[in-house]
C-alpha cells in the first residue's frame, strides 16, 4: 500500500499559516514592517492549505488500514482543517481588501474599524491549526494503538 501525500504536504501550511498569524500580530506594533510579509505567509500557507486539504481524502482508507483509524477521527480531523482554512480565507480576504488601493481611496480611514479583527482572527487560526493537528496526531499515535490491542500509559 503506498503512502498517501497529505502527511507530505500538511507540513507547509501548519508552518506557513501559524507563521503567518505570528507576523500578522507582530503588525500591530510594526505594521509597514510586519503587514505584507503577514500577507504573503498568508497567501500561500493558505493556497497550500488547499491542497493539504485536498490530499487527505486520498489518506482516509490508509488512516482506516494502516492506524486503524475510525470515521469519527477523520471526520473530527477534517472539520477542524476546514474551520481552519475557513478562518485564514477570512483573514486574507479582510488584508487583501484593506491593502488594495481602490478600498482606501473609497473608503479612506473608515476601513481602519477591520483592523482589530486581524489579531483576533489570527489567534483563532492559531488554536484551529493546533486542534486540526492535534486530532490528526490521534489518527496516527491513537487510533494504531487501539487496533493493535495496545494501551497508551
Amino acid at each position: 500500500m503506498n503512502a498517501p501525500l497529505h502527511p507530505l504536504i500538511v507540513h507547509f501550511p501548519i508552518a506557513l499559516l501559524s507563521l503567518a498569524a505570528i507576523v500578522q500580530i507582530l503588525a500591530l506594533w510594526k505594521p509597514r514592517l510586519f503587514d505584507w510579509p503577514a500577507t504573503g505567509l498568508l497567501a500561500v500557507g493558505f493556497i497550500s492549505g488547499i491542497f493539504a486539504y485536498i490530499t487527505g481524502d486520498g489518506g482516509e482508507h490508509y488512516a482506516k488500514n494502516v492506524f486503524g483509524a475510525t470515521e469519527d477521527m477523520i471526520h473530527r480531523h477534517e472539520n477542524m482543517a476546514f474551520l481552519a482554512l475557513l478562518f485564514f480565507g477570512i483573514l486574507l480576504a479582510l488584508k487583501v481588501l484593506i491593502q488594495l488601493p481602490w478600498t482606501k481611496e473609497h473608503f479612506g480611514k473608515n476601513i481602519r474599524w477591520m483592523m482589530p479583527l486581524l489579531p483576533i482572527i489570527s489567534l483563532a487560526g492559531l488554536v484551529l491549526i493546533y486542534y486540526t493537528g492535534h486530532y490528526g496526531g490521534q489518527i496516527v499515535y491513537h487510533g494504531g494503538t487501539e487496533a493493535l490491542g495496545q494501551t497508551l500509559k
